[in-house]
């Protein structure tokens, strides 16, 4: 049996060591709930399963606050209503209204936290007490995607299956060896025409070339063209052309038609003449005609006597003689 010392003793012990864990608590605690907090909220229309209240709110990786509850909206039911409180000392001015909040997952635990984005520094401050908008993730639906991935796995297995059945296989080696088949017409059909297709692909360069040629050629000339018609000579050319015609289009309309009747007279006086002319070279025709005749004569007894003079050049001698 304990002595009243002992027992003295004992809860002297009792209360100083409760004294000691009520002081703790009450730093700890005490140093938690005299941070200034601010709350937000986020909507989110997809699951949110895994994140429960504790679980981190981070800023550009930074722990920054916590999600104080998770409950469904009173709004709209498909909508999750998220309660993070920040601490405002570690967010002063930085929760903006483009700000987004998205949905991580840690490694390969699967705990998700929520990881706030920056905003823009011209967009308005969000008041504590609104909502943020938020924004999707591909790991915060892993769960959903990787059903829908299985699913679709056990699907293009069960086709495997199917394709690999005895009928099917049978019908795979045909088209296989048909494929062969028209793999080696196509290579010996490739092979015999190499030559025509070289030629071809030779051809076509030499095209491709003078096409390229015949661009540049047609380039040179519009750009002479173009140089020539913004020339200071060509549009001076072009004026003096434009005041010819005019001054053509005022003789045209004045004197021209009196020009066109003169003309037409000299016309029948020139008819005239050449008609005395005609007549007077038809008198002396006969006249030519025997002059003609005559000179034909001389010419033929000139060529008489030379031949004789080439067969006998005697002749000049004894006709010198003679004399």
């Amino acid at each position: 049996m304990a002595t009243r010392a002992q027992r003295v003793r004992l809860a002297l012990f009792l209360v100083f060591s409760f004294s000691v864990l009520a002081g703790f608590l009450l730093v700890v605690a005490g140093s938690q709930l005299l941070q200034k907090r601010v709350i937000y909220y986020i909507e989110f229309d997809e699951s949110v399963g895994g994140l429960s209240a504790g679980d981190p709110v981070k800023y550009q990786g930074i722990t920054v606050g916590r999600v104080e509850d998770t409950r469904v909206s009173p709004e709209e039911i498909g909508v999750v209503l998220v309660e993070i409180s920040l601490e405002a000392r570690k967010v002063p001015n930085l929760i903006r209204a483009d700000t987004q909040a998205r949905l991580y997952s840690q490694g390969v635990t699967g705990l998700k936290y929520i990881e706030l984005s920056s905003g823009s520094p011209d967009a308005p401050l969000l008041e504590p007490g609104e909502v943020l908008p938020a924004r999707a993730t591909f790991l915060s639906n892993m769960e959903e995607r990787a059903e829908v991935l299985m699913v679709r796995i056990e699907d293009l297995l069960t086709n495997l299956t199917a394709m690999t059945a005895e009928q099917n296989q049978r019908r795979l080696g045909r088209m296989i060896e048909a494929g062969s088949e028209l793999m080696e017409s196509t290579n010996t059909l490739i092979t015999d025409s190499s030559g025509d297709l070289g030629e071809t692909i030779a051809n076509l360069a030499r095209v491709t070339d003078n096409l390229a040629a015949t661009t540049a050629s047609m380039r040179a000339t519009m750009d002479s063209v173009r140089v020539l018609t913004s020339a200071e000579e060509t549009r001076t050319a072009l004026r003096d052309l434009s005041r010819s015609v005019r001054v053509l289009r005022e003789h045209l309309e004045g004197p021209v038609p009196e020009l066109l009747a003169s003309l037409h007279q000299m016309t029948g006086t020139i008819d005239a003449t050449v008609t005395h002319v005609d007549r007077t070279v038809l008198q002396s025709r006969k006249n030519i005609l025997d002059a003609m005749q005559s000179l034909e004569e001389t010419l033929l007894n000139v060529r008489q006597a030379t031949e004789l003079i080439r067969e006998n050049p005697a002749v000049l001698l004894r006709g010198r003689t003679d004399q």
